[in-house]
């Protein structure tokens, strides 16, 4: 087991730099470490980790695909038990595409699993599709006689046409209002040329961002560059005209909660009822504060900026000013200075492209380590670099945050995502290694941590 001080001083003897001991660190205690959970090629393609309130103590890695690059392959959810990836998944997944973003992309168990034995997992779907690409596909499934083996069958709940491989953001968590959040990206073309960020009605796919409302000939597309909230919990028996995601007057196997911007019908027909917030390029990563419900956004950004975005748990509806803006600069062109714009919100932290490349949202840590606790963690994609912002004020215009070195564990790790254990323990899964690691500590109060 490495310290973070040996792994940053080993990693600079081999890459011929310097680097600031974490001594100098104060957002972090000094021997923060990462612990490795499972040997390397555990998994295929890791790009999470969930873990049901359950009392089990387990944890499900979301295993993204068998064959990456496939338009048709398997995906599947492992199950981590006493410190051993169980041979059997607990779900297999067919008809999985996996080309560039795509697989199996997003899971979420219910709140009340424990009774109840359900839980919803977001895939691309090979096979017959609405869009030009592979439908985002959100299926509820529920848990056999054997705990640790899902039954293989799921029913859809919602399928949202994609235009293109990437930008499929697929994160879903249940919010603290017992309520099912989605996170989908502008559906991957480069600019997102159609405005279907901004667009929060249904939109043909004309390069033209002003004709949103405007339903052409042609596929039809909805709810990309959002992250939307339903109720999963209550089906709808006949679908009002704003529904985007179903048929109007025929059933639907979720319903709008009453608190979304554009839930009522009368007064906003021509509005996607399902949205909660727009203005995202890919908000691929997002998370709950597990101790008051404000919410954490990592959005990628297009060629030069990446950022973090922040939606207090008290408000709904809000523009996050994508296309316009990449961070706090305009799109195109970087100049700073862009917020907010379309009335929106700007983000709390953007950073420049710099062996950079794509942001991969966290947690505001609630775990077992003391001195990290309140602090947000987060990475990207192409450095692997673990960021800490050591006070994220919410009433402040911008955080500020540190970086842990330039990789996190061993060479060729990649991070692709971050999860919660149910005791608040934060791990990170590493694509390079099919492996995923805990954050550990010795600075753990002696009864633990303090309740949620």
């Amino acid at each position: 087991m490495l310290t973070w001080k040996q792994i940053f001083h080993s990693f600079a003897l081999l890459l011929g730099v310097s680097v600031v001991s974490t001594a100098a660190l104060a957002i972090a205690p000094s021997d923060l470490t990462l612990t490795q959970v499972v040997p390397n090629g555990s998994f295929n393609h890791p790009i999470g980790i969930r873990a049901p309130n359950d009392g089990s103590g387990r944890l499900f890695v979301i295993d993204r695909c068998v064959s990456e690059g496939s338009s048709a392959t398997t995906g599947s959810i492992k199950i981590v038990k006493n410190g051993a990836v169980l041979a059997t998944p607990f779900l297999t997944i067919p008809n999985v595409a996996c080309v560039s973003e795509q697989g199996v992309i997003g899971l979420a168990f219910d709140p009340n699993y424990a009774s109840n034995g359900t839980f919803y997992v977001v895939n691309t779907a090979s096979g017959v599709k609405i869009g030009a690409s592979e439908d985002q596909v959100l299926t509820r499934y529920t848990v056999s006689a054997n705990a640790d083996v899902a039954n293989a069958t799921g029913t859809v709940v919602m399928r949202v046409p994609d235009i293109a491989s990437n930008h499929n953001g697929g994160d879903i968590h249940f919010g603290p209002d017992g309520f099912l959040y989605w996170s989908m990206g502008d559906g991957g073309v480069q600019g997102d040329p159609n405005g279907f960020a901004q667009c929060t009605g249904r939109k043909s796919a004309d390069n033209t961002p002003s004709t949103c409302h405007t339903i052409g000939s042609g596929v039809i597309y909805y709810l990309l560059g959002k992250i939307i909230r339903v109720d999963v919990h209550t089906t709808t028996a006949s679908a009002a005209a704003n529904m985007c995601a179903s048929t109007p007057g025929q059933p639907a196997q979720y319903s709008i909660p009453p608190g979304n911007p554009f839930a009522s019908v009368a007064t906003f027909p021509n509005e996607c009822a399902e949205i909660f917030n727009w203005g995202f390029r890919n908000p691929f990563r997002f998370s709950f504060d597990r101790s008051n419900g404000d919410m954490y956004i990592g959005d990628v950004g297009q060629n030069t900026y990446e950022e973090i975005d922040y939606q207090p748990a008290a408000s709904v509806g809000q523009n996050f000013q994508w296309n316009a803006c990449e961070g706090f600069h305009t799109y195109p062109g970087g100049a700073a200075g862009c917020a907010p714009a379309f009335g929106g919100v700007p983000p709390k932290i953007d950073y420049p492209h710099s062996g950079t490349c794509a942001v991969v949202g966290g947690y505001l840590y609630r775990g077992p380590i003391q001195q990290l606790r309140g602090q947000y963690i987060f990475s990207d994609y192409c450095s692997s670099a673990i960021y800490i912002s050591a006070n994220p004020a919410p009433a402040s215009a911008t955080w500020t945050y540190v970086t842990l070195g330039s990789a996190p564990f061993t060479p060729g790790g990649i991070v692709y995502g971050f999860g919660e254990g149910s005791d608040g323990n934060l791990y990170v899964a590493d694509d390079g290694h099919g492996t995923i690691w805990r954050f550990t500590s010795g600075f753990i109060f002696q009864d633990g941590f303090e309740g949620h």
